[in-house]
C-alpha cells in the first residue's frame, strides 16, 4: 500500500503561463527548457530532470501541492473530477525538488526528497484549469463579466483558483 511520506503546499505565479518542478543536475537548464517547451504544446511536459506545467493564464496564481509517496499512489474517487492527469519519469540526482515560480523561497531553493536521490515517477493532476481558462478568455473578449472574471482570477479563492497536485514516488536509487 502506498504511504504518503511528505506533502508541501505552495503558491506559484507562473510567468509565460508556465512553471517547472525540477532538480539541479548536469543538464538542468536544458531539461528545464525542454519540459517547458513540451508543456506549452501539451499541457504537461517531462524531460530528464524536470516536469513543466502550462497554466491557464499568466495573470493569476495557482495552488500547487507536492506529495512524495513510498510507491505509486492510486487516483482515488475523491480526487475526481479533475481536468487532466499526466504521468512521467523525472531524475533527482541532487536529492531535491524545486519549483521555479513558487512564492516560497525554500521551494525555489530546494526541498529534500525523503526517499533520496534517484529516478521518480511523477503525476500531475490539474483542477479548475479549464474553468480558469474559460474565465480568462471571457475577460479577454471584453464581455460584461470582464471585471468580475479578472477579479476572481487574481484572488486566490481555493474553490475557483487553478490547483495542481504533483505526486512523486521512487522508481530507483542512484548510488
Amino acid at each position: 500500500m502506498p504511504v504518503l511520506t511528505s506533502k508541501l503546499d505552495t503558491v506559484v505565479s507562473a510567468s509565460y503561463m508556465m512553471f517547472c518542478l525540477y532538480s539541479h543536475g548536469a543538464n538542468a537548464q536544458r531539461d528545464h527548457s525542454e519540459a517547458g517547451r513540451l508543456a506549452f504544446a501539451d499541457g504537461v511536459g517531462f524531460a530528464a530532470s524536470a516536469v513543466g506545467v502550462r497554466t491557464a493564464t499568466e495573470v493569476s496564481r495557482a495552488f500547487v501541492s507536492v506529495e512524495t509517496w513510498s510507491r505509486m499512489p492510486w487516483i482515488l474517487p475523491e480526487q475526481r473530477p479533475f481536468d487532466f492527469a499526466f504521468e512521467g519519469v523525472v531524475d533527482f540526482p541532487d536529492n531535491c525538488w524545486r519549483i521555479d515560480e513558487s512564492l516560497d523561497s525554500p521551494v525555489r531553493c530546494g526541498i529534500v526528497l525523503p526517499s533520496g536521490a534517484g529516478r521518480y515517477g511523477a503525476r500531475v493532476i490539474a483542477y479548475n484549469h479549464n474553468e480558469v481558462l474559460d474565465r480568462f478568455e471571457m475577460a479577454q473578449a471584453g464581455t460584461e463579466e470582464f471585471t468580475a472574471a479578472l477579479d476572481k482570477m487574481r484572488r486566490l479563492i481555493p474553490e475557483a483558483a487553478e490547483r495542481y497536485q504533483i505526486q512523486l514516488w521512487p522508481l530507483g536509487r542512484q548510488g
